[in-house]
This record gives structure tokens, sequence and C-alpha cells, in this order.
């Protein structure tokens, strides 16, 4: 009899799921850091995501908690000096490495490398390309590692012009296969984090270079 996978601590939720939002969200317009509502199905509050921000510290850092407030993933890249890594871990509340987020630079889209912790890609995320997703939802497209069928979607949802201009608060859906490992759920949910992370990071250098 086959063994069923280990679920990670804290991560029961995403077992019987197919379909995860997330929601952005400033509790004050002086908020420097990003932090995100990770809603179920029904549109319950599951888990919370908050950046952490520091002089000279990690690139990115990220923690996920429940709603009792206990760890459940460490998203971390850490700071190198002279280095611009992308290359995302996503821990466990363990300590255990669940895997890896990798970006992949191109002119044309955003894509991204989804690997396990031997950095073996095990799914691919393709961005929108040149053009697509304006005014309207942008989809990233999740694929198998050799790209030969569609796994699921993440969107980033378009939330109209005034919206747009005036709110800072973006709104995402992940979709994925139900009896997708747990693991690989939770890394593409850290994905959608990464993707909403990067372009606020873009933001802020473009702010501070002009």
């Amino acid at each position: 009899m086959a063994a069923f996978p280990i679920v990670p601590p804290g991560l029961q939720e995403l077992i019987p799921v197919s379909q995860f939002y997330i929601n952005q969200k400033w509790n004050s317009m002086f908020q420097y850091s990003c932090t995100y509502d990770l809603l179920g199905p029904n549109g319950n509050l599951v888990y919370q995501a908050t950046e952490n921000r520091e002089c000279c510290g990690p690139r990115m850092d990220v923690r996920v908690q429940d709603t009792q407030g206990y760890n459940v993933l460490h998203l971390l890249i850490p700071y190198e000096c002279c280095s611009w890594e992308t290359k995302l871990q996503v821990i466990d509340a363990s300590g255990q490495l669940l895997g890896y987020i990798e970006q992949n630079w191109s002119f044309s889209s955003a894509s991204f490398d989804i690997l396990n912790p031997l950095n073996q890609i095990c799914l691919k995320v393709k961005g929108p390309g040149w053009g697509e997703g304006f005014m309207s939802d942008r989809v990233f497209q999740v694929l198998s590692a050799d790209k030969s069928f569609m796994v699921g979607h993440i969107t980033r949802v378009w939330k109209g012009i005034s919206k747009e201009m005036f709110s800072r608060e973006d709104k995402f859906v992940v979709q994925f296969p139900p009896d997708l490992e747990v693991s690989m759920k939770a890394i593409l949910l850290s994905c959608t984090l990464l993707i909403d992370l990067l372009e606020h990071e873009r933001q802020r250098n473009e702010r501070n270079s002009s």
C-alpha cells in the first residue's frame, strides 16, 4: 500500500481545497511593508502573511501564520552583498525546506520555476506576455515541468480603473488540483506572494531612484 505524503504542520487546511484567495491589505497609509489575508474557498480567513523589512536584512522575509498566531510558513530570500538573488526558500513550521521558487528573467513575461528541495523542477509558472492583462485580469499559468499541460492558474484580479488608480490593495485567486501535494499548494501560494512582493519592490526602487 502506497504511503500518503506527510502534510507539513499547520497546512492541513490545504488538503481538500482547489482554490484560495489572497487579499493584500494596508492598515494605514504609513504602512511600509505588505500584509496579506489568505482566504479559503468560502472566503473564510485561514492564514495571514506579514512581510518583515529591516535595513541590511534579508531581501525578502515573510511569515505566514494561522488564525491562532502559529507560524506555518517562512518565505526567505537571504541578503547577500552585491547579489540580486531571486530564489525564494519556502520553509515549513518545523524548519523543513519544502522547496524553492526561482524567477526566470525575460523581456516578454515574468516566469518562475517551482523546485523541490533537490532543486528539481516540479512546476512552471508563466506570466502574461507583453500587453496581456492590460485593464483586465493578469493570469499566470501554472504548467507541468515539461509545459505539456496546464495545472492551474494564479490570477491577479483587475479591480477597475478607479480602484487601480487609488487603491494599493491587490487581490489574487490561486487555483490548483484538489489532489495536488500539499507542499506544492503551499509553494504556489508562496509564489503568489512573491509575484506581488517583487512588484512592490520594483515600485519602491523606482520611487527611491527618482
